[in-house]
Formats: C-alpha cells, sequence, structure tokens
C-alpha cells in the first residue's frame, strides 16, 4: 500500500514538474522537484520497489524532453540507489546534514548534466554562473520539498465510510 501511494504522489510531482514548475522558473532555471522525491522516498521504500519507479518516472520526464532522452532516467536510477544505499549512515534528523546530502545530490545531477552540455556544445555566455545558481536554487526547493513530504507522511487521514 506504501508503495502505491508513493507511485501516485510520483505521478503527482510529474504533472507538477511538467505544467507547474516553469512558474518557479529564475534565470530560466527550472526547478526539479524529482531530486527531491527520490531522495524522500529512497528511505521510506526498498529498492526493489525504487528503481522501477524511479525508472519509469524518468523516463516519463525524458519523453517530455527529448534533448535529453535517457539522461534523467540514468540520474535518477543513481540518484536513488545512492540515497538508498547510504542513508542509514545519514542522521535523518539533522536539518544540516539532509541539506548537505541535497546539496550533494543536485550537485551530482548538475555536474552530469553540465558534462553533457559541455560535449554536445550547448554551452551559452555565464554558464558557470548558472551551474552554481541552478545548484544552490534547486538545494534550496529539495529541502523545502523534503520537508513538505515529510510533513505529509506525517499527516494521518481516516475515512469512515
Amino acid at each position: 500500500m506504501k508503495t502505491i501511494k508513493y507511485a501516485i504522489w510520483g505521478i503527482l510531482i510529474l504533472y507538477f514538474q511538467l505544467i507547474v514548475a516553469h512558474h518557479f522558473a529564475i534565470y530560466s532555471i527550472i526547478p526539479n522537484f524529482f531530486i527531491a522525491y527520490f531522495a524522500f522516498i529512497s528511505i521510506q521504500i526498498r529498492a526493489k520497489f525504487l528503481l522501477p519507479l524511479a525508472f519509469i518516472l524518468g523516463l516519463a520526464l525524458d519523453v517530455m524532453y527529448p534533448p535529453l532522452l535517457g539522461m534523467n532516467t540514468l540520474l535518477f536510477l543513481i540518484i536513488s540507489f545512492l540515497v538508498n544505499k547510504f542513508h542509514m549512515n545519514v542522521n535523518k534528523q539533522r536539518f544540516i546534514i539532509v541539506s548537505l546530502s541535497i546539496l550533494f545530490l543536485n550537485f551530482f545531477y548538475y555536474s552530469i548534466l553540465i558534462i553533457y552540455h559541455i560535449m554536445a556544445d550547448q554551452l551559452i555566455d555565464g554558464f558557470l554562473f548558472l551551474f552554481f545558481f541552478s545548484i544552490f536554487f534547486n538545494t534550496l526547493i529539495s529541502i523545502t520539498v523534503v520537508y513538505f513530504l515529510a510533513l505529509l507522511e506525517k499527516i494521518k487521514i481516516t475515512l469512515n465510510v
């Protein structure tokens, strides 16, 4: 039941990413809500359910952005694997530790994307500023989303029918 709930959350975040996320763009950098989503659910469910979910949602996002076909899928699988593998060593109650972990995940994600853009010769003026700003901006968004999802997880709603 827990896995179905997180799969539904993933579909909702996919729609949110595609329909609403561009309204949060600053300097044409659209925040990636999936990094926070995978950081959160990687701790909640086992890898045998997590990795297929990361693959399907990454592929769905890649279909909507054809120039990066396969890139998001691969990165979401790696992020999910890393968080699932090493989350036991992290004290999840400490804000600083969670923030640094999310900063690392954003740095990893955007470093791979920058390497891709360097290899594809799609660089623009000021790409280093945009690189560091996108890491900072997405880290702030990801921290907010992770704690929002944690709050949603604690809320219990029961229906008596």
